[in-house]
Protein backbone atom coordinates (compact mmCIF):
# COMPACT_ATOMS: atom_id res chain seq x y z
CA UNK A 1 0.00 0.00 0.00
CA UNK A 2 1.89 3.49 0.41
CA UNK A 3 1.59 6.51 1.74
CA UNK A 4 -1.26 8.50 -0.05
CA UNK A 5 -0.66 11.54 -1.57
CA UNK A 6 -3.82 12.58 -2.83
CA UNK A 7 -7.44 11.34 -2.77
CA UNK A 8 -8.43 12.27 -6.39
CA UNK A 9 -12.16 11.38 -6.40
CA UNK A 10 -14.55 10.10 -4.40
CA UNK A 11 -17.93 9.07 -5.00
CA UNK A 12 -20.89 8.08 -2.50
CA UNK A 13 -23.90 5.97 -3.63
CA UNK A 14 -27.29 6.12 -1.70
CA UNK A 15 -28.99 3.40 -3.23
CA UNK A 16 -26.29 0.88 -4.38
CA UNK A 17 -24.91 -1.94 -2.02
CA UNK A 18 -21.27 -0.48 -2.45
CA UNK A 19 -21.43 2.65 -0.31
CA UNK A 20 -18.63 4.50 -2.10
CA UNK A 21 -16.14 4.49 -4.98
CA UNK A 22 -12.64 6.34 -4.41
CA UNK A 23 -10.04 7.19 -6.46
CA UNK A 24 -6.37 7.12 -4.45
CA UNK A 25 -2.83 8.49 -6.17
CA UNK A 26 -0.58 6.88 -3.74
CA UNK A 27 3.76 7.31 -3.69
CA UNK A 28 5.78 4.84 -6.00
CA UNK A 29 4.59 3.00 -8.51
CA UNK A 30 7.12 2.49 -11.86
CA UNK A 31 9.19 5.16 -12.67
CA UNK A 32 7.90 6.64 -9.22
CA UNK A 33 4.67 8.25 -10.70
CA UNK A 34 2.55 7.14 -8.27
CA UNK A 35 0.34 4.38 -7.33
CA UNK A 36 -3.56 4.42 -8.68
CA UNK A 37 -6.20 2.03 -6.28
CA UNK A 38 -9.70 2.57 -7.50
CA UNK A 39 -11.64 1.23 -4.37
CA UNK A 40 -14.32 1.25 -2.10
CA UNK A 41 -15.82 -0.95 0.58
CA UNK A 42 -15.56 -4.16 -1.15
CA UNK A 43 -12.44 -4.11 -3.60
CA UNK A 44 -9.23 -2.42 -4.15
CA UNK A 45 -7.61 -2.17 -7.51
CA UNK A 46 -4.08 -0.83 -7.97
CA UNK A 47 -2.66 0.51 -11.40
CA UNK A 48 0.73 2.19 -12.32
CA UNK A 49 0.17 5.39 -13.76
CA UNK A 50 0.23 3.88 -17.59
CA UNK A 51 -1.82 1.57 -16.95
CA UNK A 52 -4.30 4.23 -15.02
CA UNK A 53 -4.06 6.90 -17.78
CA UNK A 54 -5.20 3.98 -20.37
CA UNK A 55 -8.23 3.00 -18.03
CA UNK A 56 -9.63 6.84 -17.99
CA UNK A 57 -8.59 7.38 -21.42
CA UNK A 58 -10.80 3.86 -22.09
CA UNK A 59 -13.67 5.29 -19.78
CA UNK A 60 -13.91 8.65 -21.12
CA UNK A 61 -14.01 7.24 -24.69
CA UNK A 62 -16.82 4.44 -23.93
CA UNK A 63 -18.57 7.76 -21.56
CA UNK A 64 -18.29 10.00 -25.04
CA UNK A 65 -19.66 6.71 -27.16
CA UNK A 66 -22.56 5.51 -24.66
CA UNK A 67 -23.41 10.14 -25.08
CA UNK A 68 -23.19 10.26 -28.98
CA UNK A 69 -25.49 6.51 -29.21
CA UNK A 70 -28.32 7.61 -26.62
CA UNK A 71 -28.02 11.34 -27.91
CA UNK A 72 -28.28 12.22 -24.13
CA UNK A 73 -28.22 16.37 -23.86
CA UNK A 74 -25.32 17.61 -21.44
CA UNK A 75 -26.11 21.22 -20.81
Amino acid sequence: MGLIQSILAKANFKTNANKFLEIELNEGGKNNQGKFHLQNDSIRIEMNADEYFEFASSVIEGANKLIETKGIKID
